[in-house]
């Protein structure tokens, strides 16, 4: 994470021995332990928070979206069918007529082709 190599690591416990002194050394090894310690807790509980108001957000949305499709209603007074059914299209004369205009462009493309 730091890229701490060990040379620059030894300096670092030399310093702090030659600084804090050997006496002194361990309390305060320990009072940075703690602190770190701390630091994590803290940033866990934001993140938690963070993430606890992200799912209620969510959880909104979906609350939402299932209101608006619960507002449909039931007693449907519209009784035409949503889907006509197909009943026999050839005998119908427009449908006829563009079946033969359909078969007059591929008849006349071919005459085209062959010329």
């Amino acid at each position: 994470m730091f890229d701490i190599g060990m040379i620059e690591m030894f300096m670092i416990v030399v310093l702090a021995i030659i600084v804090v002194g050997p006496k002194d050394l361990p309390r305060m090894l320990r009072t940075i332990g703690r602190f770190i310690s701390k630091v994590r807790k803290m940033g866990q509980e934001f993140q938690s928070s963070v993430k606890q108001m992200a799912d209620e957000v969510e959880l909104e949305e979906v609350t939402r979206r299932l209101n608006e499709a619960g507002n449909i209603p039931l007693e449907d007074t519209d009784t035409t069918p949503d889907i006509i059914p197909e009943k026999d299209m050839g005998n119908k004369p427009a449908v006829k007529e563009k079946a033969a205009a359909g078969e007059k462009a591929l008849s006349s493309d071919a005459e085209q082709g062959r010329s």
